[in-house]
């Protein structure tokens, strides 16, 4: 094996990511901090910066290879990015409490990642996103988030994308924005919405307080949007993380998440682009974690329904 490779499961078709490699990474010594202007990663800084990842799970080191050994054995090497995006020059500060034009930079530095990772062909799908606290894997305090691009569509996305096609090609319309008119007219799982932007808790939803922002206008990536609509969306996302810590009477870990379309993909504009935010808290003292229903099978078991939750955010947002 090579420090990085992605291999095939025959049995699911989905494909996993081995990185050896991020095993080498050091242990930091105590109060210091590598995103902290003066660091060797960031000597100065004026906006938020975008910096290759020293540790990286996947790296455009040489050109895809792909290998099949036998009838069950696929692999191809760990070809992608892995970036950080530092936020701000303040250390002790977080996402939520950003100022809208330091949220509007991050916008763009995402907004440029996906421009320049969609001229290259090799590329297929660009994650941006964010896990904030130790309970979704946080290692480091400084204000901070991540992207990543594949080599392939990852496993949930494509199902979602196969799903969203096929919708279109029966139907010749848009699945998310029949869905979001749909949650509108019923309106028991939506948190917020304005004349752009909707915020609501799925009638499937995995977590507790699972929450999708979609534009309610069709666009594909985030550099489609208008400014008018990214404002109302910098306005949402730090009230509704807010949301979440006062329900729970607490600062608690989150994921948020970018969803956009396939990269150099055909019928990449029958996706809808959306934010996904979520926290592993259960309730005030104990987290959602995964056991043995929801990693053999991948079966989900929430403890609260979708109405429930996004009566007690909503409550909380009104």
């Amino acid at each position: 094996m090579t420090s990085r490779e992605i291999r095939k499961n025959p049995f699911t078709g989905e494909w996993v990511i081995f990185s050896e490699k991020r095993q080498a990474r050091p242990d930091r010594k105590e109060g210091e901090c590598p995103l902290c202007v003066g660091s060797e990663e960031v000597p100065s800084f004026t906006k938020p910066l975008r910096l290759d990842n020293k540790f990286p799970a996947l790296s455009t080191e040489g050109e895809i290879k792909r290998h099949k050994m036998g009838e069950f054995y696929e692999k191809m090497n760990g070809y992608g990015i892995c970036q950080l995006v530092v936020y701000t020059d303040k250390h002790d500060s977080e996402f939520l409490s950003l100022s809208p034009d330091n949220i509007m930079q991050i916008f763009e530095v995402w907004m440029t990642a996906t421009k320049e990772n969609s001229l290259n062909p090799s590329l297929k799908y660009i994650l941006p996103f964010e896990n904030y606290g130790t309970d979704v894997g946080a290692t480091l305090i400084h204000p901070h988030g991540q992207i990543y691009a594949f080599s392939f569509i990852p496993n949930e996305i494509k199902r979602e994308f196969d799903t969203i096609q096929q919708y279109r090609e029966k139907n010749k319309e848009c699945m998310v924005c029949n869905y979001i008119s749909e949650e509108l007219d019923k309106d028991v799982r939506v948190v917020y919405h304005d004349e752009s932007v909707i915020a609501l808790i799925p009638f499937y939803a995995k977590y507790a307080y699972d929450v999708y922002i979609y534009p309610k206008r069709h666009y594909n990536f985030l550099h489609q949007g208008t400014r008018s609509e990214f404002n109302l969306m910098i306005d949402l996302l730090p009230k509704l993380i807010t949301a979440i810590n006062s329900i729970f009477e607490k600062e608690v870990s989150y994921s948020l998440s970018l969803h956009q379309a396939p990269l150099n993909t055909k019928n990449s504009s029958f996706y809808h682009l959306y934010f996904k935010l979520h926290s592993p808290q259960r309730n005030t003292s104990s987290l959602k974690l995964l056991g043995a229903v929801e990693t053999s099978t991948g079966t989900f078991i929430n403890g609260i329904l979708p109405e429930n939750a996004a009566a007690k955010l909503r409550k909380i947002m009104m």
